[in-house]
């Protein structure tokens, strides 16, 4: 999760017409996006879905992919997903900047979040390629629930090794209220899961992935 970040330079803030707080503008839907694996829901709820890293942070770096590009191309994803199942979703950022962690959490406190995701690449060195899978993390409450539905979702329909439910003190899903979960969705790093990461298939499967456990968890 690393250090809180300073306010970033000029040029990085995020535009000043982004709803911070507000629901994210419908997201174009995907080509065959409309799923009928994803379960539909009959309850309002608010899902704050939560890219990691941004603008001067790209986070993890490896094999010529970004950590940062990632996440934003799958959370968008998941957030197209979950709209078409008629959910209100908040992107805690949706273009290239970067924001601190606090606010990440401000953002999904002041939308009375029903749940908050945020999503992460994991790296480790490139000397350990032989490292791969994904990984879910939450920090306690709900978001144990969330983080599982989310992860047995992953492990039932994409191509990746399983790496294990883990409980953790990231920051942002210790300081949100709600239930709250943080999915590594492969290691850059890895040499079977930088091939995934960097393929738009793979990422809108895990995306439909994310999505449809988030909606398991809601209903």
């Amino acid at each position: 999760q690393g250090a809180i970040a300073v306010t970033p330079p000029l040029g990085t803030q995020p535009p000043t017409n982004f709803p911070v707080f507000g629901s994210t503008p419908a997201i174009q839907a995907l080509p065959g996006a409309t799923d009928i694996d994803l379960p539909s829901l009959n309850r309002r709820a608010v899902i704050v879905i939560d890219p990691g890293h941004g603008g001067p942070d790209p986070g993890a770096v490896g094999n010529g992919l970004r950590e940062t590009d990632i996440v934003l191309d799958v959370s968008r994803q998941v957030t197209a997903f979950l709209q078409q199942q008629g959910v209100e979703v908040v992107m805690t950022r949706n273009g290239e900047y970067d924001l601190d962690l606090q606010p990440r959490v401000d953002i999904a406190e002041r939308a009375n979040a029903t749940a908050f995701v945020s999503i992460h690449a994991n790296a480790i060195s490139l000397a350990r390629p032989e490292v791969n899978g994904a990984e879910s993390y939450y920090y306690g409450g709900g978001g144990q629930e969330l983080a599982r539905q989310i992860h047995q979702s992953i492990l039932q329909s994409v191509d990746i090794r399983d790496r294990g439910l883990r409980q953790a003190r990231f920051y942002v899903i210790k300081r949100t209220s709600m239930p709250a979960a943080l999915i590594e969705t492969g290691f850059i790093t890895g040499a079977e899961d930088h091939r995934k990461l960097a393929d738009p298939v793979f990422r809108t499967r895990m995306a439909r992935a994310i999505a449809r456990g988030i909606l398991r968890y809601l209903q």
